[in-house]
């Protein structure tokens, strides 16, 4: 079982094994299509990365991340056999956010730059994002003034964890998310909202310039300098680092398109790219592109590209479906929320390889699992279980 599951991994084996039994007494061993085409999308991805793995000589770790797929439709079928309720992942996603606005402001009060959960600042910012996501597509439809207040709160908890965290890749996310927040729902006043969030865009843009704290936090006074220094081969800093690392990513694609340098070998690439000829540097412990893209199709070739597209492809397509079947008023439901989550994961595997840290892997498979599996229990027969007795 990979690190870091294991009390998540033992409940589920005990859920299952409780619902086994109701599933099999109520007829419902008919498995939607949905959650089928989810397992055999897991499996192609699981078979091309061990294929890799196997023929770059990697071992059983380079596949750890990876192998957290198999709970993506393990989680749609146990929450449509036991009918989980969207609102208690909603719960659960306020509980988060408190939590995590709660840590980052105890880091930052302790003194530390950029807070992280003790962790990883940039994993953690992603965190707070799915927390949001859930938070905001998966409330109940009420539009209420109770309601809009919390949604406020909401997104102040959010803002502030992510602006302490001083992680700017998860800013396209949040904009993503503000964005659908305004402009989403009833077309009455719909350009008056979008006018609305794009003055408010243009006003926190203007505000990260210029703020010297907001600039210094998410570190927009060393951009120049940043990008400068890449052309003198400086890519000890985040920007010009992840230039670096998309050199050596197409590289190392170049060089096998195909098949690439295969699972686990990137870091090597690295090592052996020109920036690390010299002393040894920053740069050369880093083990992966910071992009998705440029991370699956340096280790897998073309077949990484489509495995990539493929985890991210199926559960968008099955979650559309599911919301033009539902067709609901507001974008709020289990698969509003996964469509939005799978999207900010897109967007923010621009700037961060998903699947390389085991957080943002596993959030990716069990909270979107579970989101499509809640869709499922909404849909008419026969795509969903029968009611019980």
């Amino acid at each position: 079982m990979p690190k870091g599951l294991s009390i998540f991994a033992a409940l589920m084996l005990v859920a299952t094994c409780v619902a086994l039994p109701e599933a099999w007494r109520s007829a419902r061993e008919r498995v939607p299509r949905a959650v089928k085409g989810l397992t055999l999308a897991v499996l192609v991805v699981l078979a091309m990365s061990a294929f890799s793995a196997w023929a770059s000589g990697a071992n059983l770790s380079a596949l750890d991340n990876v192998s957290r797929c198999l709970l993506l439709p393990w989680c749609a079928w146990l929450a449509w056999v036991t009918r989980v309720r969207v609102s208690c992942l909603w719960y659960g996603a306020l509980a988060g956010l408190l939590v995590a606005f709660v840590l980052s402001i105890m880091e930052t009060w302790s003194g530390a730059p950029r807070a992280g959960g003790e962790a990883n600042p940039i994993v953690f910012a992603n965190a707070v994002l799915v927390l949001l996501v859930v938070a905001v597509f998966a409330r109940p439809a009420r539009t209420g003034f109770s309601m809009q207040l919390l949604l406020a709160l909401i997104v102040a908890l959010a803002v502030v964890a992510i602006t302490l965290s001083g992680s700017r890749g998860a800013l396209p996310g949040l904009g993503l998310v503000l964005l659908m927040l305004f402009v989403g729902g009833a077309p009455q006043h719909r350009w008056r909202r979008l006018a609305m969030v794009s003055g408010l865009f243009a006003a926190l843009f203007v505000a990260l310039w210029t703020v010297p704290w907001l600039s210094t936090q998410f570190r927009l006074d060393q951009v120049h300098a940043d990008v400068s220094g890449y052309a003198g081969d400086q890519v000890d800093q985040p920007i010009s680092a992840r230039m670096g690392l998309l050199t050596v990513a197409w590289g190392a694609f170049r060089s096998a398109p195909l098949a690439g340098v295969g699972v686990g070998g990137f870091a090597q690439r690295v090592d052996d790219s020109r920036y690390c000829q010299q002393a040894p540097r920053h740069f050369c412990g880093l083990e992966h592109a910071h992009n998705d893209l440029a991370q699956w199709g340096a280790t897998m070739g073309i077949g990484g590209i489509a495995a990539l597209l493929l985890l991210y492809g199926a559960p968008l397509m099955i979650a559309a479906s599911q919301v033009r079947r539902l067709n609901p008023d507001v974008p709020v439901g289990a698969a509003w929320t996964a469509g939005m989550l799978v999207a900010v994961y897109l967007i923010s595997g621009l700037t961060q390889s998903m699947f390389s840290h085991a957080l943002s892997a596993s959030a990716y498979v069990v909270i979107v699992g579970l989101l499509l599996g809640c869709a499922l229990t909404l849909l008419p027969a026969p795509d969903r279980p029968s009611k019980r007795s």
